[in-house]
């Protein structure tokens, strides 16, 4: 995490970047870019643990983050200042009262019917859409799209009381809504054809794009969801920047080999809490973390369209080389973690030879 801190400022300081993305929700991130663009770093604190509903990002260090992100902005012009912004569509915990409230600042003839629909959201999401059918969830985004037209239909008067970035941004957090609906209820009847939540992250961070006048962005999220993957009909996040972005998407992943990281231990089939987790074991033979400690190196980075240039490399990657990859949870057996690598999937990557554990927030 404090590299990723450092790229960013870097990248800010450096190359002219505005936008930190992150795998986090869309609404509660609208509150804590409010503290940033104010620069008031005294709150963030408070908003992280009021606010975030993953606990990966409440750490020290997407603290001291986020805290710089609110200095680097006082006394700075708004063209010039960073923004923190989620891009992830899991809750409707603070959408719903979002666009509840920008609907309020005018009176509009159809502010009865919103409020029913979005009555009808928050029961429906709170339940994960288990009392729906596939004919009542077609007529319920329904609904939500018919939603969106009134919404369209009164942008002059809508805009006239707060501005055009209010709107764009209250627009999106409707179709936010519409976001959160379908994967949950996609996921609750099992539904693995279509990957609803990458789909709409990579179309959530496309909006950024245009939402912020083509800014370069940074974007944060799990190996997993960045890198270039295809599977089912669609793929990972990064599969639908990559094809959308084509070469204007570049892919760092992060990769390690022993030390310490957080995560939700299990057991069995049962969960023993979040914890710190200790991975002291050498490598698996013949993996890439393996190839990399072999270096003695504790950290560098690795440009793979480069690498595989080498025929040596070229043959390891076509022979079905595995790779550490772990998520938010671990069950103390790493063999359960390697899985085959595909340098198609980045274009970069940095290794660590040892991690350490985040910080969580008290």
């Amino acid at each position: 995490f404090k590299a990723k801190h450092r790229i960013f400022k870097y990248l800010v300081e450096n190359h002219g970047y505005k936008i930190f993305a992150i795998e986090a929700d869309f609404g509660e991130s609208i509150y804590i870019n409010e503290a940033i663009q104010e620069g008031r770093t005294e709150d963030i604190h408070d908003l992280m643990i009021t606010k975030m509903h993953f606990w990966t990002w409440k750490t020290e260090e997407v603290k001291d983050l986020l805290e710089w992100m609110c200095s680097y902005n006082q006394g700075k012009a708004e063209e010039d200042k960073v923004h923190y912004m989620g891009v992830d569509c899991q809750f409707n915990t603070y959408h719903l009262p979002l666009v509840r409230d920008y609907l309020k600042i005018v009176t509009l003839p159809f502010q009865d019917h919103a409020d029913s629909l979005l009555q009808v959201a928050e029961e429906a999401t709170a339940e994960n859409f288990k009392n729906f059918s596939s004919g009542s969830f077609i007529s319920y985004l329904g609904g939500l799209e018919g939603l969106q037209d009134s919404l369209m239909a009164y942008k002059d008067h809508l805009v006239a009381a707060s501005s055009e970035k209010e709107f764009q941004l209250h627009a999106r957090i409707l179709e936010l809504v519409s976001q959160v609906s379908e994967v949950k209820f996609y996921f609750q009847l099992q539904q693995t054809t279509i990957n609803y939540r990458d789909k709409y992250m990579a179309e959530n961070t496309a909006w950024l794009l245009d939402y912020f006048e083509n800014e370069k962005v940074v974007l944060w999220a799990h190996n997993g969801h960045i890198a270039n993957m295809e599977y089912g009909v669609t793929g990972s996040m990064g599969n639908y920047l990559s094809y959308q972005l084509r070469d204007q998407y570049a892919i760092l992943g992060f990769l390690f080999s022993q030390g310490s990281f957080t995560a939700q231990g299990m057991e069995g089939e049962n969960y023993t809490g979040l914890e710190t987790q200790t991975l002291d074991t050498i490598p698996k033979e013949n993996s890439l973390n393996a190839l990399m400690s072999y270096t003695l190196e504790p950290a560098f980075f690795i440009d793979l369209d480069v690498l595989r240039n080498y025929l040596a490399w070229y043959n390891a990657f076509e022979d079905y080389m595995e790779y550490f990859q772990m998520g938010a949870v671990y069950n103390n057996n790493p063999e359960d973690y390697y899985t085959t690598f595909d340098p198609d999937w980045f274009n970069y990557m940095i290794y660590f030879d040892k991690s350490t554990a985040t910080d969580l927030l008290k």
